[in-house]
């Protein structure tokens, strides 16, 4: 939405869950300057896969 610049100063990136289900999670994310200026935003849509039993993983 907006450059960054060297001017722009220090940047926040604030993450947040909006809805966790049984088999969908969606979260979005904002990068904000030090006045609250927004700098960008995005949001996703994860697919939860959970481990069936006797699997082992990393």
């Amino acid at each position: 939405m907006r450059p960054l610049t060297r001017e722009t100063g220090l940047v926040r990136c604030e993450g947040r869950t909006i809805h966790v289900g049984g088999r969908v999670a969606t979260a979005e994310a904002r990068l904000v300057d030090a006045a609250g200026k927004l700098y960008a935003h995005a949001t996703t849509t994860c697919l939860i896969f959970r481990r069936g039993a006797g699997q082992e993983g990393a």
